[in-house]
């Protein structure tokens, strides 16, 4: 799995969710990211753990303090990570 992959993921992911409703319509955007979690669902548990590790990895390089909190969410927005395993 590669880092670059996640970076653009989990970025795309952000970039759709912290924009305004008048600029991307949610009806259209929103089947888009359920298919992205849908796919990701069939990934294998270790997989799925590895993929949600890159995109904190991300975050962690982030420079802006609310797309690095949106990044760091990301993980669980896409159904890598259940908040309650922590």
């Amino acid at each position: 799995m590669s880092i670059t992959l996640a970076d653009a993921l989990a970025n795309l992911t952000v970039s759709i969710d912290m924009t305004d409703d008048e600029d991307v319509d949610p009806d259209v955007c929103v089947p888009w990211l359920e298919d992205v979690v849908d796919k990701l669902g069939r990934l294998s548990t270790d997989d799925r753990h590895r993929l949600a590790r890159m995109i904190r990895e991300v975050a962690g390089r982030e420079p802006d303090a609310r797309r690095r909190a949106a990044l760091l969410e990301t993980p669980y927005h896409l159904g890598l990570e259940d908040p309650d395993d922590e």
